[in-house]
């Protein structure tokens, strides 16, 4: 009895404390990441204006620390290390320019301000530096966390060619899909892994009937622009998962449709003849149309 008169007692005591009213402090502001404009650039009312549309930073003056910063990143290696030399505000807004023509303008507005990374950093030259004997290797962009790094911000901006275009078009938007899907930002269609068998490894002979084309795979073009080869990842089956991978297929697909247009004899004007390729092509066409208001294969298109 006496136990639950105290309990009753400490409960009260309690109620009464927590209806008094508390001064809580002063108000502690709050401490934003970056201050833009950053003042260097005649550019600096566009960068203000973008920030304010999709909430995205994009600098050109930064620290070595803010290029670095990553959980996870797309590119380098143990034996590599990767550098910016930041470029000349001067040339931002030429920068931008070729920024909304190869990558931006291709989605809605709605979808960028919820899906742009958190940075947009601008370099003159990002180069990856290697610990032994080797040339450097330089990037037209690069993806850490939530960071899209682009080089090219100096003087030739302003006389960009097309093919550089088209070259820097693939990379933005290869790095941009991945950064989607890495994300969870994007959602595919189960029906896309429905249509090819994933148990058994195809072929590299165009007579096989498990022709990687048959089967419905297309080649992985991630060194096709850097080196002028692809290769079909579809002809081993992982040791691990007995299988092969569905992610690694669903990301050759978005690459090659957002790299690749329709009529290119050696890619879709030859791939879509294939039953089982033309299937998933439409089924990630669709849906990307339907659920994103995103035409991908007009992103492989403007190739031409």
């Amino acid at each position: 009895m006496k136990t639950n008169i105290w309990l009753i007692a400490i409960a009260l005591l309690l109620a009464y404390s927590c209806a008094k009213d508390k001064e809580i402090g002063p108000d502690v502001p709050v401490k934003v990441d970056y201050v833009i404009p950053q003042g260097q650039s005649p550019a600096d009312d566009r960068i203000v204006a973008l920030f304010e549309k999709y909430g995205t930073y994009i600098l050109y003056d930064y620290t070595e620390d803010d290029f670095n910063y990553t959980i996870v990143t797309s590119g380098g290696t143990s034996n590599m290390t990767v550098y910016r030399v930041l470029g000349n505000p001067i040339y931002v807004g030429d920068m931008l320019d070729v920024l909304e023509e190869t990558w931006l303008r291709f989605y809605p507005d709605d979808f960028l301000a919820k899906n742009l990374p958190y940075r947009i950093l601008l370099a003159d030259t990002i180069k990856g530096v290697y610990s032994y004997e080797r040339p450097d290797l330089l990037y037209k962009c690069y993806l850490t966390a939530n960071t899209v790094s682009v080089a090219g911000l100096n003087e030739d901006i302003q006389t960009i060619s097309a093919e550089d275009k088209r070259l820097l078009k693939n990379e933005l938007q290869r790095n941009f899909v991945s950064d989607l899907l890495d994300n969870g930002k994007i959602t595919i269609p189960r029906e896309f892994y429905e249509v090819s068998d994933y148990t058994i490894a195809a072929s590299s002979d165009v007579a096989s009937e498990n022709y990687a084309r048959v089967r419905g795979f297309v080649p992985n073009i991630a060194n096709e622009d850097s080196y002028g080869s692809v290769y079909e990842w579809c002809l081993t089956v992982d040791w691990k998962t007995k299988t092969l991978s569905q992610d690694q297929d669903l990301l050759c697909f978005l690459h090659n449709m957002l790299c690749h247009a329709e009529d290119e004899i050696d890619t879709w004007a030859t791939y879509l003849t294939y039953p089982l390729v033309k299937r998933k092509h439409d089924i990630l066409q669709e849906h990307f149309m339907e659920t994103y208001g995103i035409d991908l294969q007009a992103i492989g298109n403007a190739n031409e």
